[in-house]
């Protein structure tokens, strides 16, 4: 071959080399595979992704290092390259050593790379595009910048932007963002199952290999889990798309590789969502049943691994009982350990593994396919009420424990012992199971199990309720001991128990030391387990009111832990008592909360953007009737709770965006105002100069327009969240990006009432009937407790909507509930005597206030002013 072949780059359109063209084959002809592309030590993308986190300046020193050794690279990885195109953006004033380094680059030798990089594909253009979409805010900015244009980029690209720390905020982004993986990605991985992905698009398509699928797959996931749990679906049938197009690919090992994908993607979907995980787990058991389904319409169906066996059932003892587990619980007899009770003719033809649960059945599929049960699968018989050892046979709702592995998994031992108590109905049952074991002692989770029980509430006493189905504790039943057995057997209190495990030399920590704080009987009780825990005594002086709080030191505080002293202070913040004095701390807890969680949760963090608790908490009391916010009358600490939760709202909206929970305590907040005003009028109702006051939000004063500010906020909140998302032509996406239930419905409905929105409430009641599917499935999941709940929004419509409404108006919302009856007879309009029951069930008075408010004014606009007054006299 000449020099001058050499010289001319491939599919050029002249003879003659350019001078690029000349500069670009050199760069590749002079430079080593191993110099262009050296081992970096830490992933190159994870430095880019870290570099992206807009993290405080304490925590970007502690990546220096790093930022600083891969500015001094001088290889052709494109994660390196665009790093430091990047910071040659950025203003590094502020970080010394990065920016001399950056400043006295040799720009000789990124030049050289980047003719080097276009001989292989790689434009310097492209590389600023990169840049470009990096340097947008957050993660949903940098989503649109990159499926902006229908090129394909490298996948480290969308790896980086997935790793950067804030979550994803909008459905939209996550639509676009699932569809342009499928498009560049996934589909087109049937041309190369093993390639590497940084391929340039003028040479082939884009080949994305199994393990980087499963990487894209995690990162989505933990997303996905964040802000929209039940999307776990449509990952779902992204996956179930990537292994029915590896079907298509020739090479060796393909059944493998797509048994690597099924099994790797039923244990990735048996992870919990970070919120409400319990409710969650219904969709993670849609994900995996999706696959179980491909995999069972396959020629050859896939092999599922002891892990995914695990997964399964690891979502299976989480699922609410099905009807017949529901029917096999209600058999069982109260007394311990229980005997199962035939009631029937058709009881006592049924055999035990008719009565197993179908986590216990998933359990014996183990056994089937040749795996050996060790103490981990035999905690989830525990769970699922399997076990023989003499503990219930019910199922128990609840989260699959810990896994313990490798050195560490003799450890399994102590948590099949630990969820053996968590399965008992009581705490004289989870007493005996405490001291079921001899051999060893109890460790530090057999004792949180205990304590949990210990301080679980007592079951109401509904119907509905069984064993198993919450942590709430059934009644003891006592049978016919005698007073030595019943002392023998009756547990201890929590500061007995705690003792003798203080004895034992086991410090309260992690979850043990959540419960306690959380449940203590006092602030000075919660800072003794504090003190007797390992954290730094530092970091316990940071959360007391008399100590300045420096973020640095909070942060030692593990963010658990953390939530359970926001809760202890919000807890013991005071209630509004006649002849109690509160001392300034008392008042004060409150305030400290707030204070501490914005130090401890900045917005530019991870954890700052995505932990909700702790503000929930803090919102959930300040939504309390009684609650003491200043020295006052109880209007002045309603107005004061007002303003408060309004403010804490805005504070957590720009850390984790929009709650539902949140919103339900600021609805609470507004009614418990709303209902202390309407108790300073005076209303007769019976004569047409009443006396009651103008809607609420109306008015110039400070009040008329706080009650303004709240309306708007929760106005704006619901309009948000029943935003539709926008459909996909790839998947199928969840209708709504949030859960809108019959307690939000009713809750709101009632706000709006107390607010005198009439107009609001009406488009209220459309959006219901309009989006009638999306409420029935919440009747579905919630039965009879979600059935209520909408029946008591209609009262609420009925009862101070209805006399306000117009012929027109009521006519067309009479036609829709008429179409609706049709096919489902529960949905009706209440009868006279359902709304005044509900009226009469508000113990405060409020909603009977506004009845009489409202009628009045209906009165002074009534045309047939005695048939109103008849009315009026009524009530």
């Amino acid at each position: 071959m000449s020099s001058h072949a050499l010289l001319v780059p491939r599919k050029a359109g002249s003879l003659w080399a350019t001078p690029k063209a000349v500069a670009q084959t050199l760069s590749r002809l002079t430079g080593t595979r191993r110099h262009r592309n050296p081992n970096v030590g830490s992933m190159p993308s994870r430095i880019l992704a870290l570099r992206l986190r807009q993290k405080p300046t304490d925590q970007r020193k502690r990546y220096g290092h790093l930022f600083r050794h891969a500015a001094r690279l001088k290889n052709e990885r494109l994660p390196i390259v665009t790093f430091q195109k990047l910071l040659m953006q950025e203003d590094l004033r502020g970080e010394r050593g990065l920016h001399a380094i950056v400043s006295t680059s040799d720009r000789n030798s990124l030049r050289d790379r980047l003719n080097s990089l276009g001989a292989r594909g790689w434009q310097e253009t492209d590389i600023d595009h990169w840049v470009w979409i990096l340097s947008a805010e957050d993660t949903d900015a940098r989503i649109l910048r990159l499926v902006s244009t229908d090129v394909p980029k490298p996948l480290f690209l969308l790896t980086t932007i997935l790793q950067a720390g804030t979550p994803l905020r909008s459905p939209e982004s996550l639509r676009r963002l699932l569809d342009y993986i499928s498009k560049h990605y996934v589909s087109s991985s049937v041309s190369s199952v093993g390639g590497d992905g940084n391929i340039p698009p003028t040479k082939r398509k884009f080949a994305l290999s199994v393990n980087l699928f499963l990487f894209l797959l995690r990162r989505l996931l933990r997303h996905v889990q964040k802000v929209w749990p039940r999307a776990v679906v449509t990952l779902a049938q992204l996956t179930q798309d990537y292994i029915g197009n590896m079907g298509l690919a020739k090479g060796p090992n393909v059944y493998h590789k797509r048994c690597k994908v099924f099994n790797n993607a039923l244990a990735l979907f048996s992870s919990p969502a970070p919120s409400q995980p319990l409710y969650h787990m219904e969709f993670n058991w849609r994900a995996q049943k999706m696959l179980l389904s491909m995999s069972d319409a396959m020629e050859r169906p896939l092999i599922i691994d002891l892990m995914s066996y695990r997964a399964i059932r690891k979502v299976l003892v989480a699922q609410k009982k099905s009807a017949a587990e529901r029917k096999v619980a209600m058999r069982y007899a109260k007394s311990w350990p229980p005997y199962r009770q035939d009631f029937d003719g058709h009881d006592a033809q049924r055999t035990p593994e008719d009565d197993q649960s179908r986590a216990v059945r998933s359990g014996a599929l183990v056994a089937e396919a040749g795996y050996e049960k060790d103490e981990y699968d035999r905690a989830l018989d525990v769970l699922g009420g399997g076990s023989a050892r003499g503990t219930p046979t019910i199922q128990t709702r609840s989260l699959a424990p810990k896994e313990w592995k490798g050195d560490k998994v003799s450890d399994n031992f102590f948590t099949e012992w630990a969820m053996r108590i968590r399965a008992t109905r009581n705490t004289q049952e989870a007493w005996r199971m405490f001291h079921s074991v001899t051999v060893t002692s109890p460790t530090l989770q057999i004792y949180t199990e205990m304590f949990i029980k210990l301080h679980a509430s007592h079951s109401n006493a509904s119907p509905d309720a069984l064993p198993g189905d919450s942590r709430e504790v059934s009644p003891v039943h006592h049978e016919n001991y005698s007073e030595y057995e019943l002392a023998r057997l009756t547990p201890p209190t929590v500061t007995e128990l705690y003792h003798d495990m203080l004895k034992r030399g086991i410090k309260p920590s992690g979850m043990c030391l959540q419960v306690l704080v959380s449940n203590a009987r006092s602030m000075s009780e919660g800072f003794q387990y504090f003190r007797d825990s390992s954290l730094s005594s530092e970091a316990i002086a940071h959360m007391s009111p008399q100590k300045a709080h420096y973020p640095s030191v909070l942060k030692r505080i593990p963010l658990l832990v953390f939530k359970s002293y926001i809760q202890l202070l919000c807890r013991f913040q005071p209630d509004r008592r006649k002849g109690h004095q509160v001392t300034p701390d008392e008042m004060g807890r409150i305030y400290l909360a707030i204070k501490l969680t914005e130090l401890r949760l900045p917005s530019n963090t991870p954890e700052g953007a995505t932990f909700r608790p702790v503000w929930q908490i803090i919102c959930r009391a300040l939504a309390r009737p009684k609650i003491a916010l200043l020295h006052g009358d109880r209007f002045s600490n309603d107005v004061q709770a007002l303003r408060l939760i309004l403010d804490v709202n805005r504070l957590a909206e720009r850390r984790i965006g929009l709650d539902l929970e949140i919103f339900i305590y600021i609805c609470r907040t507004i009614q418990k105002l709303a209902t202390t005003q309407l108790e300073q009028y005076d209303v007769d109702a019976g004569t047409a100069a009443s006396k009651a006051p103008t809607a609420l939000t109306q008015g110039t004063s400070q009040l008329g327009v706080l009650f303004n500010d709240a309306q708007r906020t929760v106005k704006a909140i619901f309009a948000r969240i029943t935003t539709p998302v926008e459909s996909s032509s790839n998947f199928q996406l969840p209708r709504f990006l949030h859960t809108v239930t019959p307690v939000h419905l009713h809750t709101y409905m009632r706000t709006l009432a107390l607010l005198e929105d009439i107009p609001g409430m009406v488009r209220l009641l459309r959006w219901v009937f309009e989006n009638k599917h999306v409420i029935d499935e919440e009747i579905e999941r919630k039965e009879s407790s979600a059935r209520l709940m909408v029946a008591k929004t209609l009262c609420a419509f009925e009862a101070f909507a209805g006399p306000h409404l117009e012929a027109s108006q009521r006519s067309e919302l009479d036609r829709s509930m008429d179409r609706i009856a049709e096919s489902d007879p529960f949905w009706k309009w209440p009868s006279h005597e359902d709304i005044e029951e509900y009226i009469q069930s508000d113990k405060r008075g409020g909603s009977q206030r506004l009845q009489r408010k409202t009628m009045a004014a209906w009165w002074r606009q009534a045309p047939d002013e005695q048939v109103a007054a008849e009315l009026l006299n009524e009530l």
